[in-house]
């Protein structure tokens, strides 16, 4: 009887490990997908995976660790005052418990690096280069004319720009499936670019240039904004990217760069 009894608490105990962990693999993985903006980049799309990887990896390390120790207080729970046999020391537990460890780190950090080296990718001579500068307390973003990456564009010498006002976010446009290299510099203090939908965010550092490289791959308006405390109106230094088709950006370099041509015209 006490033995049926001892094996219906085992599996019970089992059971109750498996579906425990099963829902934190569940719970896990949703909060992964469902806890980051949409990736709209190629750059994105692997911080995503990374993401997921790390997160996953950590909850099944979490629910296997849960679930053996549920299971050891249940199994193991004292029944009597009797001392139980002591074991000491097992050199293949010792060395299973030391290598598992070493192997999760290095696989997520061969994965990071992996990761990092695509994202960290140099543009090539021919991609479309964006220069952005940020100010207190918005940014101006400058589009070389004899630059405009692999489409032909409208041509000419000189350059055109968007600047953001208080009361007027700017729009940053840029072609998709084509990368795109954005040169950062700031004319004050130290801000940071941000688009939340790239996954990615980095520091505009007066005197020093910073620069990345992206590949949209979705069409669409998208939120960004300063993401480092930069002084009273830094909640100002909002923007939006719109990515669109190559003609549709052609189009839009050439009626801006008309628009500005007018205005330098008028006495």
């Amino acid at each position: 009887m006490r033995n049926a009894a001892r094996r219906l608490t085992h599996r019970f105990v089992l059971i109750f490990s498996l579906v425990l962990l099963g829902s934190l693999l569940s719970v896990g993985a949703a909060s992964a997908q469902f806890g980051q903006p949409k990736p709209v980049t190629e750059e994105a799309d692997s911080l995503h995976t990374l993401y997921l990887l790390v997160t996953v990896a950590g909850f099944i390390v979490f629910a296997l660790v849960t679930g053996a120790l549920l299971y050891m207080v249940v199994r193991y729970r004292r029944r009597s005052d009797e001392l139980p046999p002591q074991t000491h020391g097992n050199n293949l537990l010792e060395v299973i418990w030391t290598t598992i460890p070493i192997v999760i780190v290095l696989f997520l950090f061969v994965s990071s690096f992996v990761v990092l080296l695509d994202v960290e990718e140099d543009a090539e001579p021919e991609d479309l280069t964006v220069n952005v500068t940020g100010f207190q307390f918005s940014w101006e973003f400058v589009y070389d004319l004899a630059d405009l990456g692999r489409g032909e564009g409208p041509g000419g010498e000189g350059t055109v720009s968007v600047i953001g006002t208080g009361s007027e976010e700017p729009l940053l446009v840029i072609p998709v499936n084509e990368p795109v290299e954005f040169k950062l510099t700031s004319n004050d203090v130290i801000h940071s670019f941000y688009v939340r939908n790239f996954l990615y965010k980095l520091d505009v550092v007066p005197g020093l240039d910073n620069s990345f490289k992206v590949t949209a791959h979705e069409t669409g308006t998208f939120e960004a904004q300063c993401a480092e405390l930069c002084g009273l109106d830094h909640a100002l230094m909002r923007f939006q990217v719109q990515v669109m088709e190559r003609p549709d950006f052609d189009a839009y370099i050439a009626g801006l760069a008309s628009e500005q041509l007018e205005q330098a015209r008028v006495p």
